[in-house]
């Protein structure tokens, strides 16, 4: 209505107390004017009054609630706009001039109704995302020589502190357990109830509830850089950024709102020249001002994405900004990495194919040998699998390109990687059948292991329902092998797969996507190596909060790693343009519907106002269905 909305933002976890005060001032003097305006109105009513008195309780209550609004319309005009608030000043100045106090005061105080509806309704939305500001705790428990701890505030912990955490207490920030076990509550971050299972070497995030044991740990990071302030910060910036239909919506009222007044000064000039009657063409202009009052459709598109912003984030999933509802929403195609995102991040060994001579578990014990210094998630799978490294002199380590590792050893070069390494090296694998490590040694190949990922249990649902959702082509990019692309494709549904693809050769694959469907596309991924093609893709999904590179470069985020919230998220985007389209065509066709009654001279100036007021409010209750937890459910 006559809020500058652009000046509109939620509380900063800073200055929120200052704000909430600021408000709660606010809310009060709204109150006053309306009980106020309520009483002058209706005392105006009372049969034994004269004419005088109750023409000026009726003028009294068009000034006291509309002066706020006047107010507005002034600074409005001070920043050359002509905005709700001068077109609902100008209708109840002008309606005092030509006699009518009722309807002057009956457009005040019902605008005055209709100021305090949204902002109860924008503050029921914005809460919404509040609670999620909540998850950052301010205090922590730091540990003292003695054993004991002493409260300590949260912005003076800093990466390396030692760290208690008790019972039911909110963790303060990142951190890995140096002792004691129990359970969390990650509810608030990721939006999944079932506690999670925690002991010494566990990571643990801050915004995390503990169980019924007391925790210590090492704080990994400082409040500010913690998960629960990057949780807030995205949050709110997702809150405070527009999409392209509420720059619309703001570029549609700079045009509408005066274009309005010009129509209507216009009608007032032909209809009085024609009907010789000043005061009936003044009356049905105003009726066209303020039913033509766009105040329906301003507030239904940002109370929309801000509800679904704040059900998104409540099932667990960050959706940085309104942009990427509607681009969710429109979305034709999906690309999908394999390894953490359609199968479990965590690799185990499948099969061993030795070379004639070799036994298989040599060439374990050789894979190992030379894995053994990677924290590559292959090259750990290979270690859990191999408890016996063999005690053998080693030197000469390397990381080598390509993907793989290289060690020497008294029998000779001992090299474990991919094909592309074995290439590179000029190592022939041509009589191994294809796998996810060969192993080499004296640059002669002596077997290969299969490595495995196990396929989510929500994968081929989630392909299903996205192709339920209107997403026409879903293809999965990975760097792995042919057959483990093949198999994982089969299991959950895909139209088709690209494998051995490079972090270069994924975007490449994406960029063709985007020219050959000419549509948007979704990229879902994990690791640090999807973050170029997450930030070209038109919306990225990242996998969880654990890569911050990922985490960065999306749009959106599953914290979770749940990857069946996708679907969700994408149906939720649909309902939020669905709601919007209603709201706007429910709004535009009653506001018509009044502008052709008033222009005809059978509506009256206060009856546009009820109709502007009644719209919003409907528009108001469409658009919180939005923040509803089934809302996000897949049917």
């Amino acid at each position: 209505m006559s809020h500058e909305h652009d000046e509109h933002h939620l509380h900063t976890c800073e200055d929120c107390c200052e704000e909430h005060c600021h408000e709660e001032s606010d809310e009060k003097k709204e109150k006053i004017l309306l009980i106020v305006g309520l009483v002058l109105l209706a005392a105006s009513f009372l049969p034994f009054l004269g004419d005088f008195v109750r023409d000026g309780l009726r003028i009294a209550c068009a000034v006291v609630c509309g002066y706020p609004t006047a107010v507005g319309a002034f600074k409005g005009i001070k920043k050359f706009r002509i905005n709700e608030a001068f077109l609902m000043t100008l209708a109840v100045i002008a309606a005092i001039i030509i006699g009518e106090y009722f309807e002057a005061a009956a457009v005040a105080f019902l605008f005055r109704v209709g100021e305090a509806l949204e902002d109860y309704a924008r503050g029921r939305s914005e809460r919404s995302l509040e609670a999620i500001f909540s998850i950052v705790p301010d205090k922590g428990h730091i540990i003292l020589e003695d054993g004991g701890f002493n409260e300590i505030d949260g912005d003076d912990i800093k990466a390396g502190m030692k760290l208690a955490v008790l019972p039911h207490e909110k963790v303060p920030v990142d951190g890995v357990i140096i002792h004691g076990s129990g359970t969390m509550d990650t509810s608030a971050l990721t939006g999944e109830g079932i506690p999670v299972e925690v002991a010494e070497g566990s990571k643990i995030i801050s915004g995390s509830i503990n169980g019924n044991t007391t925790l210590f740990y090492e704080a990994t990071a400082g409040k500010n850089e913690s998960g629960a302030a990057r949780i807030v910060s995205m949050v709110k910036a997702a809150a405070d950024k527009k999409g392209n239909s509420q720059r619309l919506t703001d570029r549609f009222a700079k045009i509408y709102t005066p274009a309005v007044v010009g129509i209507s000064f216009v009608f007032f000039i032909i209809y009085a020249i024609i009907t010789k009657n000043i005061s009936e063409s003044l009356h049905r202009a105003l009726v066209l001002v303020v039913a033509s009052c766009p105040c329906a459709v301003i507030l239904s598109v940002p109370l929309a994405f801000i509800s679904s912003l704040g059900a998104c984030a409540k099932n667990g999933v960050i959706v940085k900004g309104s942009d990427f509802i509607e681009a969710l929403s429109s979305a034709k195609a999906a690309a999908l990495d394999k390894t953490g995102t359609l199968t479990t991040s965590v690799p185990v060994i499948g099969e061993i194919y030795p070379a004639p001579g070799i036994e298989k578990e040599e060439v374990l014990r050789y894979a190992a040998l030379c894995e053994q210094y990677s924290s590559h998630p292959l090259a750990q799978a290979v270690i859990n699998a191999c408890p016996d490294i063999p005690e053998t002199e080693t030197q000469g380590y390397e990381e080598l390109p390509g993907g793989g590792t290289a060690v020497n050893t008294p029998l000779g070069r001992v090299c474990a990687g991919g094909a592309m390494l074995m290439e590179r090296e000029n190592i022939d694998v041509s009589a191994l059948p294809e796998a996810s490590i060969y192993v080499s040694l004296g640059g002669k190949a002596i077997g290969c292991i299969e490595a495995v990922n196990e396929i989510r249990s929500d994968a081929a649902k989630t392909v299903s329902s996205l192709r339920k959702l209107g997403v026409k082509e879903i293809v999965m990019l990975t760097g792995d092998a042919e057959k483990n692309a093949a198999d994982v494709s089969g299991k959950t549904g895909l139209d088709s797969y690209k494998c051995r693809l490079t972090p270069a050769g994924k975007l490449e694959a994406v960029e063709d996507i985007m020219r050959r469907t000419e549509s948007g596309v979704i990229y879902v991924g994990d690791g640090i190596n999807d973050a170029p093609v997450l930030a070209r893709s038109t919306v990225g999904v990242a996998m969880g909060l654990g890569t911050e590179a990922a985490c960065e470069a999306a749009d959106v985020i599953l914290a979770d790693s749940q990857i069946i919230k996708l679907p969700q998220t994408v149906r939720q985007s649909k309902n939020t343009m669905n709601i919007l389209k209603e709201n706007i065509v429910f709004s535009l066709a009653v506001k018509l519907a009044v502008i052709i009654l008033g222009l005809i001279g059978i509506a009256p100036l206060w009856l546009a106002v009820v109709a502007d007021v009644g719209t919003m409010l409907i528009c108001v209750i469409n658009s919180a269905r939005l923040n509803m937890k089934r809302s996000m459910k897949l049917t």
